[in-house]
């Protein structure tokens, strides 16, 4: 009988109604390299159990599981987590974002920035947006970012520093002005001062470029450097190549960002997804359920 249950493939999970059909499911054991689980005795700590399994960190699972415990009405597992990220976390639209004066788009080496400008730029009409970039010193970031913003029918500007910024935002003609800039690390001291100077000339709200497939423990400390910078808002990229959230999670609580959309594919004209509790939560969901490690009865 062990044997034909390891030979069998795992049935596909539905949601109904009721959200998923967590009840009859369990995990499968002694799968290899399948992380322990302890199979939990409720709904919260199921949604605990399913927390820790995307690389959540524990005092955060302690404030989300408070957080979902809070409505006294009979919900589904999938609607407690969809309440306790919508009270946890300042989700905001895109489209309110995309509606503000500027938004600087900030982050570390790899992180996406470039067609994440583009991918912004590319939900706005092309008369009400204006692409820039600042990180001159990358020649072939600098290329891409032309060429993409070209296909989308739009012309690229280019500013050297913040006071050729701020002329090129002034100018702007109330269009939303999107500005890729250099790639930053916490610890930079010589770059966090600029991001400021760029941040004040440009009048605009800081994005974090969130690499979602960093470790908990780096996107935190990413996040928190982002909010200590004064960012407000915060984009997961490379979502489609990671199953687990933990550390979008953990950066957007650690510096108190808003998460707004998530880049789900590469190409730059399309493939950025507006983010939403509901949506997030079955993110989650799925992402937990949908593995070998688990089955129907």
């Amino acid at each position: 009988m062990a044997a034909s249950r390891e030979n069998r493939a795992p049935a596909p999970l539905r949601s109904g109604e009721d959200g998923f059909d967590i009840r009859r499911i369990r995990p499968l054991l002694g799968g290899a390299g399948a992380a322990p689980f302890a199979w939990p005795s409720d709904d919260l700590s199921f949604l605990a159990e399913v927390l820790r399994t995307q690389h959540t960190p524990q005092p955060l699972i302690e404030r989300l599981i408070a957080h979902a415990a809070a409505p006294d009405r009979a919900l589904s597992p999938a609607e407690r987590l969809e309440h306790a990220l919508g009270a946890h976390y300042r989700f905001r639209p895109l489209d309110d974002a995309l509606r503000l004066p500027g938004l600087l788009v900030v982050g570390p080496p790899g992180a996406g920035k470039t067609a994440l400008v583009a991918k912004l730029a590319a939900r706005l009409d092309p008369r009400r947006a204006l692409a820039a970039s600042v990180d001159t010193g990358n020649v072939t970031g600098l290329a891409q970012l032309e060429e993409y913003i070209k296909v989308l029918g739009m012309a690229l500007a280019i500013a050297d520093d913040a006071a050729a910024l701020r002329t090129m935002v002034a100018g702007a003609d109330r269009r939303t002005v999107i500005v890729d800039t250099p790639a930053a690390t916490p610890g930079d001291t010589g770059a966090e001062d600029r991001l400021r100077q760029l941040k004040s000339a440009a009048g605009a709200e800081i994005v974090l470029a969130l690499p979602a497939d960093l470790a908990a423990a780096e996107a935190e400390a990413l996040g928190a450097w982002a909010g200590g910078l004064g960012a407000t808002l915060m984009i997961a990229t490379r979502l489609d190549l990671v199953r687990r959230v933990g550390a979008v999670l953990a950066a957007a609580d650690a510096g108190n960002l808003a998460p707004i959309a998530a880049s789900i594919a590469p190409h730059f004209a399309y493939g950025l997804k507006a983010l939403t509790p509901a949506l997030f939560a079955r993110r989650i969901l799925t992402g937990a359920l949908d593995s070998e490690r688990w089955q129907r009865r």
